[in-house]
Order: structure tokens, then C-alpha cells, then sequence
């Protein structure tokens, strides 16, 4: 579905257009569409060709794109996606020191195991791995009611996790606001959330301590990179849904920047970890 939109309905829009126009092309292509609706497939689309634009404007230049968008930095501080709810605790703690071998400085594991004990249990597992140094977060995956999220909160902070990500749904905005004026650890959220608008919304209640775009969702690079700005207008940060050549492009050129989601470094990976950080990729486009 998504190929044959590009193909049919999106591609044949930009014929013609000039690269560089890259806000004048997500203009027309959401007028041309808005019927649709600009959440959902649609907006897979139009990232898809925004995302495809600004490599090309690099590749012409010869420049990274974080270099075209104003670079910040040449490293952001990078986290490993690794602690899965269906790792056993031992294969918890290897994975995780693991991670900490790969030149980590903080990794994110799931919760919202049936019972609250399991949770904790799993957590100072991840703890006993990684050291008391090293951030911690945990991610719900919007499996809480507003009630069972309030309860596991306060114990999730007593354990010194950084942040509690996606404790609900997208759709429990008012949930997300009384969690972050009740909770003293910082609330994630936003990789299900479609647009500037969505998130404009979120920073207005104080519903988010941290700011995460998807790529996909969010509208590619020219709509990410709006956000992120929006967010440092609340002096709110900004960390990526995913990681990826992309996503560190982005980032490079976000002064509130907070974190790149990633997995394990493979041997051989382009992507390099330094004392907790990724460096920033020196490639034309998106490319290393």
C-alpha cells in the first residue's frame, strides 16, 4: 500500500519540482493528500520523499546533512535498546553488560511485566549490569491505565530510572500531563504522534519531560527538525524514536539533543560508540 501510494499518487506530484524547495514540496503533497488525512500511510509517504530529498541535497553538495542544517555538535549521547521483556534475567544482565562493553553509558529496557515485583526484579538485575553510574530507562509500551502507571512510577524513580517512556496510548494525553505533575523522574513519550501539531499539543499541557519523533510518523526530516525546535522553545529535549544513520543526522544539528536510540554494536557496524556516545557521521548525505 504504502509503495503504491509513493508510486502512484506522491512521486508524480514532485516531478519537475526543484530538490532544494524541500518545505514548498511537503506543502503540496499534503494539500494534494489532505483528503487522506495526514496521519496514518499518508504521512509514511510524505517522510519517505522528504527523508529521500534532503540525502539528495547532500549528495549534490557533497556535505552531511547535519552540516546543511547547521551543525551543533559531532557526538550525541547514545542509549542501547536492549533489555526485551522476554530476555530471562541472566540473558538480561549479559546483554546488558554487553552493552556496556560497547562503549555504553545507558540502556533502556521494557516494562510492564504482569506484576509489579517482576518489574523491580528485572530492573536491579539491569542495575547490578550496568553500575549506578549508567542512566537507566524503561519503556511501557502504553500497556498502563493512568492508576497502575502512578503506582509503578513512584517505584520506578526510587530505583533511579531516568525516564518512564509510553506508559499509555497515544490517545491519553491528559494520563501523560498528571503522571509528569505527579512523578519527579522524567516522562518519554511521542513515536506514535504525527506531526508538529501533536506535539505542540503534548509541550502545551507539560504532558512530556522528553520530546521522541519517529522518522516515519513525524513527517521526515523537515517536520522532525521543526519539532525539535518547538521542544527547545519549552526547553524541553529531544531524543530520537530509533537510530540509524538518519536519526544521528538529525540530531548533530539539535542543540537540545538528548539521546540516540540504538541496538548493540555488530562488528564491522558503521556506527561508532565512544564513552557513551555516537559519533556523528562525516558522509555526504545520509551516509557514513
Amino acid at each position: 500500500m504504502l509503495q503504491q501510494l509513493i508510486e502512484l499518487e506522491l512521486v508524480p506530484l514532485i516531478i519537475g519540482e526543484d530538490p532544494f524547495a524541500v518545505k514548498r514540496i511537503r506543502e503540496k503533497l499534503r494539500h494534494e493528500t489532505e483528503y487522506h488525512g495526514w496521519s496514518g500511510v499518508t504521512q509514511f509517504g510524505i517522510s519517505v520523499i522528504d527523508i529521500a530529498l534532503w540525502d539528495l541535497m547532500g549528495k549534490v553538495l557533497g556535505q552531511p546533512v547535519h552540516k546543511i542544517l547547521g551543525s551543533y555538535t559531532d557526538r550525541v549521547p547514545a542509549y542501547a535498546m536492549v533489555g526485551w521483556l522476554n530476555h530471562e534475567l541472566d540473558d538480561l544482565k549479559k546483554i546488558c553488560t554487553r552493552a556496556m562493553e560497547c562503549g555504553f553509558r545507558a540502556v533502556k529496557m521494557k516494562v510492564g511485566c504482569p506484576t509489579l515485583e517482576e518489574d523491580v526484579q528485572r530492573i536491579e538485575a539491569v542495575r547490578e549490569a550496568i553500575g549506578k553510574n549508567a542512566h537507566l530507562m524503561v519503556d511501557a509500551n502504553q500497556v498502563f491505565t493512568t492508576a497502575e502507571a502512578l503506582i509503578r512510577g513512584k517505584v520506578y524513580q526510587e530505583l533511579d530510572c531516568y525516564w518512564f517512556e509510553e506508559p499509555f496510548p497515544t490517545t491519553n494525553k491528559e494520563g501523560l500531563a498528571e503522571l509528569a505533575q505527579n512523578l519527579e523522574m522524567r516522562i518519554a513519550s511521542g513515536e506514535n504522534e504525527y506531526g508538529k501539531w501533536a506535539f505542540r499539543e503534548l509541550l502545551e499541557m507539560r504532558a512530556v519531560d522528553v520530546v521522541q519523533g519517529d522518522l516515519r510518523r513525524t513527517g521526515g526530516v523537515t517536520e522532525i527538525m521543526e519539532v525539535a525546535a518547538i521542544a527547545d522553545a519549552f526547553n524541553v529535549p529531544y531524543a530520537s524514536h530509533g537510530g540509524g544513520v538518519v536519526n544521528l543526522n538529525l540530531l548533530a544539528a539539535m542543540p537540545n539533543a538528548c539521546y540516540l536510540e540504538t541496538g548493540l554494536v555488530s562488528p564491522g557496524s558503521s556506527l561508532q560508540i565512544k564513552d557513551g556516545y555516537a559519533l556523528v557521521p562525516q558522509g555526504s548525505g545520509f551516509s557514513w
